[in-house]
């Protein structure tokens, strides 16, 4: 008789007491997995295009998006949190690897663009909360980016003024009639620069943009009573093969 003969033999003789056991198994650990707490998860998902050129003569800055780490960073920093504890008191939690767990993000690099996807994803054992956190995740994202791209019109706005500043010196120093009047046009056209990188820092938007909105899911992503119940009956049986196997490899060949 072969090794593998035995090996069957053995396992068809405790065939049964092996089927009853994963059962027994199986039961436990759909009873232990349904009563843990649900976990529900919802994702809003975000766009990163670059902007349409539009041909200007203003020296105005230009805003591209950032790259992909840069949001998937921004996402979990002080001031997008900032927002969310506001709308959100308490529910988030104060350890950053516990905040990582609950909200993430993960970004889709579009083939054949320079687009990118967002996914923002929160989860809470309460799902209508699920999707309301992961929309404000992605309104608190947008907000930043937007704040970001206002505070460089600001910059620019007081470049503009120091140098209107600096022209008007200038003007009262002038030795000609001529200068005056080079340096007068000057100021007109930073004047008018200026009016135009106000007004853009007034109506400033971010690159990103709503793809869709979260809405509450049906199903909670944990805990899976079914599945972990399959996973324990069949590891119960691979078990129990394993151990027949090494018992019958040390008991040797009988007869």
């Amino acid at each position: 008789m072969t090794d593998f003969d035995r090996l069957l033999l053995s396992f068809s003789r405790y065939m049964w007491a092996l089927l009853g056991a994963s059962v027994v198994i199986a039961v436990v650990a759909y009873l232990l997995s349904a009563i843990q707490p649900r976990v529900y998860e919802a994702s809003a998902r975000l766009l990163s295009a670059q902007p349409v050129e539009l041909g200007s003569t203003i020296s105005s800055p230009q805003f591209r998006p950032l790259a992909a780490a840069a949001y998937r960073e921004a996402a979990y920093g002080t001031l997008v949190l900032e927002q969310m504890n506001r709308r959100f008191p308490g529910v988030l939690p104060k350890e950053v690897s516990k905040v990582r767990e609950k909200l993430r993000i993960r970004s889709i690099e579009t083939v054949g663009s320079s687009s990118t996807v967002f996914v923002l994803s929160a989860r809470d054992s309460d799902p209508r909360r699920s999707a309301a956190l992961a929309n404000a995740w992605a309104e608190a994202l947008r907000n930043w980016e937007e704040a970001l791209i206002r505070d460089n019109f600001k910059r620019t706005s007081i470049s503009l003024e120091n140098r209107i500043r600096w022209v008007d010196i200038q003007i009262t120093q002038a030795a000609s009639r001529t200068d005056q009047n080079v340096l007068r046009e000057l100021r007109v056209n930073l004047e008018r620069e200026l009016g135009i990188i106000r007004s853009l820092e007034n109506s400033a938007t971010g690159q990103l943009s709503l793809l869709a909105q979260a809405e509450a899911p049906t199903e909670a992503i944990w805990p899976r009573p079914l599945l972990t119940a399959g996973i324990a009956a069949i590891s119960t049986l691979l078990l129990g093969f394993i151990l027949l196997a090494v018992r019958d490899r040390l008991s040797g060949p009988t007869g």
